[in-house]
This record gives structure tokens, C-alpha cells and sequence, in this order.
């Protein structure tokens, strides 16, 4: 229903828009004639009357789209999050032999777990949904060290990694933003 009305205030909008154009155009198209004083062509007269006769509503229109904007609440979802008043960091160790799944860490809606390849990584990282998708050069998508990459997802541990070449001492870091007590 609010959709309807919202297409409804944005043609009528649109048309007397369309009107203003089309009046300024047929003027503009017309070669200067003398005429009689305080006389108006019927089209011209005609189109002001139309015109006219939207303005009230389109000044209502106005009023209830600033009023439905005003009104907008960005709570659940809608709209930028709310601001985070912690956050969580750390490191993990790739296992250079099975890869690693991340940590069990809730991402608030709105939010995404950003994932940077550690600068002093011997090796890139191959980051998938899976143990066998990460350690598939194939379907991860590559980290070099000091790589980052953000993913909006419900929980970290749904993220694999795997280190290129199965090479030891590479890590990942990871951080989010967070609502100390709750309210994801």
C-alpha cells in the first residue's frame, strides 16, 4: 500500500514537472507574435490550469515524504547499524598441514569480521567456506600478507583458512565491532 502510494506522489510529481518543461518548450518554440494585450493562448492557459491544479497536492505530497523520511527508524536492519561500543581482535595460527576454521565470534548485523593476512606471513592465505574450498587454490580467494578482506557474515566460524604451500608460521588477524552485553 505505501509502495502505491509512494509511485503515486512520484508521478504526479513527475508529471507536472513534465508539464513545466513542455510549457517552457512550446514557448520557447514560438516565434514572437504580436498579440493582442492581455490576451493568453488556449494551450498555454490550459497548461497553467493544469498545472495549477496540482500544485496543492503536490506541496501535501511533499510534506508526507519528509514526514515518512523524519519517521524512518534504523533500528533492525534498516539503515546504517547502530554504533558498536567494543571491539574483538586477534591472531590466529594457521595449522600449515589441515588449515584452520576461525573462531567462534557472533557478528553483529550490520557489521563484518574484517580478516588481514599477518604482515610478516612467510606465505599467502587462501581463505574459503570450507576446509577443502581454502585449501583449493582454485576456490579461495588469495590474502597476501598485510592482505585485508571483510566479510558480512553471522559468525567468524564460518570462514576456513589455509596457508599456500602447507608453509608453517602464518597467521591471521581478525577483528569486528561489538555491543558489550549483547544485542547482536
Amino acid at each position: 500500500m505505501a509502495e502505491r502510494n509512494t509511485s503515486a506522489k512520484t508521478a504526479a510529481v513527475m508529471s507536472t514537472g513534465a508539464a513545466i518543461m513542455a510549457a517552457l518548450a512550446w514557448l520557447n518554440s514560438r516565434k514572437v507574435e504580436a498579440a493582442p494585450p492581455g490576451t493568453i493562448p488556449e494551450e498555454l492557459m490550459n497548461l497553467v490550469i493544469a498545472m495549477a491544479a496540482h500544485a496543492d497536492s503536490i506541496d501535501q505530497d511533499l510534506d508526507e515524504v519528509i514526514s515518512a523520511i523524519k519517521g524512518i527508524s534504523l533500528e533492525g536492519g534498516l539503515g546504517w547499524p547502530q554504533n558498536a561500543n567494543a571491539i574483538t581482535s586477534l591472531r590466529v595460527a594457521i595449522n600449515p598441514a589441515t588449515g584452520v576454521q576461525m573462531p567462534d565470534i557472533v557478528i553483529p548485523s550490520g557489521m563484518a569480521l574484517v580478516i588481514m593476512a599477518w604482515p610478516l606471513n612467510p606465505a599467502w592465505l587462501q581463505v574459503g567456506g570450507s576446509i577443502a574450498e581454502a585449501s583449493n587454490i582454485n576456490q579461495s580467494f588469495p590474502l597476501m600478507p598485510t592482505g585485508i578482506v571483510g566479510y558480512q557474515i553471522e559468525n567468524a566460524n564460518q570462514i576456513y583458512i589455509a596457508a599456500a604451500g602447507a608453509v608453517a608460521g602464518c597467521f591471521a588477524c581478525l577483528t569486528v565491532e561489538q555491543r558489550k552485553g549483547g544485542g547482536v
